[in-house]
């Protein structure tokens, strides 16, 4: 291990890996990437890696376009003939009831449109033809992104490491970040931020990047800096995911659905083997320590999420529980990343608050990161997601309120 990186970058998920990638393919730098466990061991590998670019937020939607056009030619943006993201091309429908949801739907796809997403209002009856297991009897408004789809976000990140290491990105896996190196000498530079302590030793780096999502708070208190950790405004969730059997195979074309009609905003998509894969958009439970995750779910879940599939999709009705997983969801107040460095801690830059966002926009946030860090203007203006928004009160508020569709 080399003593000293311009770059040194915390966490191997598909956000820190996208940023070492594109850190190699725009300069020379030193650049190393850290991770506790293995490449992809955290939140990312339990992803239900949808893609779409249905956003109200302006910049989410432009980042999600950059996005979904490396997604949908990984190798070529990557420059490697031997990589996968897993993308399948299945679209994405948004359903919602009537009233207040139906309109915000009409705008936002308005207004996407003229971003350039390629998106547009459908009947109810075209739905149908795109999905038909669908019942819609309640369904007011319905939007369709022919373009999005889902991925797999164990080899998108593995692709990103893989193309980094072969431009001399240095990958240390269960290799933690234990604490952040501050200057200690007591002149101006005291309490910046040199480099990073990990089992073997100092680190020193002319910037950290830290990208390690839900643990970010630990860093941070770790690092002795408790004051930094309670300004971060993050707060950690856990979300429970599961799959059904049905009795007919779950086919793997079929798009992904956003169901806006249910308090929880559920989502699904096909699954391994024939079944469909459902989750929530809601804040999930709260969680104190993303290490200390029961994996069980709640039977009370089960029962919610296994009666709204089958009102969805009568197929399913009755439908059997096969599998289930847990996650964390790093959320910030307005439900948006942050990206930028950190206040009053130079050498440091922040990349934490996915909120249920980072996969989907991982490629473009990764190559824009990297540009800001190299002193380049970059593709998508990061401003908004600047950490001192919560203070100056300029939070990215969604049109559908508190959840991971902003």
């Amino acid at each position: 291990m080399k003593s000293g990186y311009d770059f040194v970058i915390a966490g191997g998920g598909v956000v820190g890996a996208s940023v070492a990638f594109h850190l190699a393919q725009l300069s020379d730098a030193l650049i190393a990437l850290f991770d506790r466990g293995e490449v992809c061991s955290g939140g990312t590998g339990r992803s239900c890696a949808i893609i779409r670019s249905h956003y109200s937020v302006a910049s989410n939607t432009a980042l999600t376009l950059r996005s979904l056009d490396v997604f949908r030619d990984f190798r070529e943006a990557l420059g490697e003939d031997d990589v996968e993201c897993g993308f399948v091309n299945s679209g994405y429908l948004i359903l919602s009831g009537p009233g207040a949801f139906a309109d915000r739907l009409a705008d936002n796809l308005a207004r996407q449109r003229a971003l350039g997403a390629d998106t547009s209002p459908i009947r109810r009856a075209e739905a149908r033809e795109l999905h038909p297991w669908l019942e819609l009897g309640d369904v007011a408004a319905v939007g369709w992104e022919p373009a999005s789809g889902y991925a797999d976000p164990v080899a998108t990140t593995n692709g990103y490491v893989t193309a980094a290491r072969r431009r001399g990105v240095a990958v240390f896996e269960n290799t933690p970040v234990e604490r952040l190196h501050l200057a200690s000498n007591g002149g101006p530079s005291a309490g910046h931020v040199i480099g990073v302590t990990t089992p073997d030793g100092v680190v020193e780096a002319g910037c950290v990047v830290s990208a390690i999502g839900p643990w970010t708070r630990g860093l941070h208190a770790d690092s002795g800096l408790s004051d930094d950790a309670e300004a971060l405004r993050l707060r950690v969730s856990r979300h429970v995911v599961l799959t059904f059997g049905g009795a007919s195979p779950y086919g793997s074309e079929l798009p992904v659905v956003k169901d806006l009609t249910v308090d929880n905003k559920m989502y699904f998509r096909p699954a391994v083997g024939g079944d469909v894969l459902v989750g929530t958009g809601d804040f999930g439970d709260p969680l104190e320590d993303p290490d200390r995750m029961t994996a069980a779910a709640p039977g009370e879940l089960v029962s919610l999420q296994q009666a709204q599939i089958g009102a969805r999709m009568p197929a399913f009705e009755g439908a059997r529980l096969t599998d289930s997983w847990v996650g964390p969801y790093d959320i910030t107040p307005d439900w948006n990343p942050v990206l930028g460095p950190a206040p009053g801690r130079p050498g440091l830059y922040l990349a934490y608050g996915f909120s249920g966002h980072g996969f989907k926009m991982a490629p473009a946030i990764g190559r824009c990161v990297a540009q800001s860090l190299l002193g380049e203007a970059p593709d998508v203006d990061l401003e908004p997601y600047r950490p001192e928004r919560f203070e100056e009160k300029a939070l990215l508020l969604g049109a559908y309120g508190a959840g991971s569709i902003s």
